[in-house]
């Protein structure tokens, strides 16, 4: 049982390590963990970049679907320190916009 656990962990990582596993394809807390260049490039640049005043070393990338701030049917928000996404959360009047995940200080 031991080896058969041991050989299903090296398969995973060769998955990982071979490019099957990828970046999530729409926006969600799938992101977390993941670099925010690798969002950027996906999802294309955030509507606005918001720093969170210091000691807080985050800033929040918006996407707010064109809408005027504010009045996005569902606003995401994006925690991003370093070069790494850490938080999500989303809100608006879209039924169902209301996930949040990770760390969003």
């Amino acid at each position: 049982m031991r080896h058969l656990r041991s050989a299903i962990a090296v398969a995973l990582l060769g998955l990982v390590g071979c490019g099957v596993v990828h970046d999530p394809d729409r926006h969600g807390p799938e992101w977390i963990g993941n670099a925010a260049s690798a969002l950027t490039d996906k999802m294309g640049n955030p509507d606005r970049r918001v720093a969170l005043p210091l000691p807080s070393l985050t800033t929040v990338y918006v996407y707010g679907a064109g809408a005027a701030p504010g009045f996005a049917l569902c606003e995401r928000d994006y925690f991003v320190r370093g070069a790494t996404v850490i938080g999500y959360s989303e809100h608006g009047s879209a039924p169902g916009c209301t996930r949040s995940a990770g760390r969003t200080d």
